[in-house]
């Protein structure tokens, strides 16, 4: 994915658009920068799965 996919990937997570977003290993650092810049970084939660791919959730302060 481009650095822009994955930019507008995640803000359809905190929309609530999508509930979770997978991020595969190849694409991981990418995704990193951009989640530890973001202002919400910690409500975007990440699962670890084999192979080094990720599932992020959003959780807002009132869910």
């Amino acid at each position: 994915m481009t650095r822009e996919e994955l930019q507008n990937q995640l803000k359809q997570l905190i929309k609530g658009d999508i509930d979770t977003m997978a991020i595969e290993k190849k694409d991981f650092m990418t995704f990193r920068e951009i989640w530890i810049n973001h202002e919400e970084k910690e409500s975007i939660i990440g699962e670890a799965l084999h192979n080094g791919n990720v599932i992020y959730r959003y959780r807002s302060n009132g869910k």
